[in-house]
């Protein structure tokens, strides 16, 4: 169950990691765990109203995501043709419709969620948190994309730390994001982000059950 709950996150602070970007200047991240390293490639398309988060990564997966102008998640999608996955989801008040292939087969089936937000692209829609500064909890859902079931999750700000990227010293505010209830006692994960202007800088966790290679993401470059 940990383990589970714990890829829940790790997976979601890659796959839907959506950054504040623009389409004219898309954002790289480097994915390492353990000798493993793939590249992350992040973009926005603006909408009419709210805008969609695309995410590339260097071993095929693709993960979308249209959040409203409150950065609520309306609509996601997610392909992976390793796992044989091609599915959306979208959402209709207190339910999450799952509709698409899943591991292969046909999926059709509505998970019950209840007012809180739909945060699938938890990376950009955490920005105004962030940039609150707030030490209180957050609670939000997502969506596991490697088992269409969705989860309540809770970030809490930490405060700042001094992180390194590239090399060079930056200050960063650190967020633990962890399940909502008992478990978030047992294991956490942790995002870093620009203070200024909440961008997405750094993670940390670990994808697996114990002895899994702890993960870290780092954004490329100034951003």
């Amino acid at each position: 169950m940990l383990g589970e709950h714990a890829l829940l996150v790790a997976v979601l602070g890659i796959a839907a990691g959506c950054t504040p970007c623009t389409a004219q200047s898309p954002l790289t991240y480097r994915d390492s765990t353990g000798t493993r390293e793939i590249s992350i490639v992040i973009g926005e398309e603006p909408l009419p109203a709210g805008s969609v988060i695309r995410s590339r990564m260097s071993d095929g997966e693709q993960h979308d995501v249209q959040i409203d102008p409150s950065a609520e998640t309306i609509l996601y999608r997610v392909v992976s043709p390793q796992r044989l996955i091609d599915y959306t989801v979208r959402r209709e008040g207190s339910l999450l419709v799952v509709d698409g292939v899943f591991e292969g087969k046909p999926v059709a089936r509505s998970l019950r969620i209840d007012a809180r937000p739909w945060y699938q692209s938890m990376e950009w829609s955490l920005r105004d948190y962030v940039r609150s500064q707030s030490r209180e909890p957050l609670l939000y859902w997502v969506v596991h994309p490697w088992e269409a079931k969705a989860y309540l999750l809770q970030a809490r700000g930490e405060g700042i730390d001094e992180i390194t990227l590239d090399g060079l010293t930056r200050h960063a505010l650190r967020v633990r994001v962890s399940p909502a209830g008992i478990l978030q006692l047992f294991w956490k994960t942790l995002y870093w982000f620009r203070p200024s202007d909440a961008r997405y800088l750094r993670y940390e966790g670990v994808r697996g059950l114990p002895g899994t290679p702890r993960t870290t993401i780092e954004l490329l470059g100034d951003g």
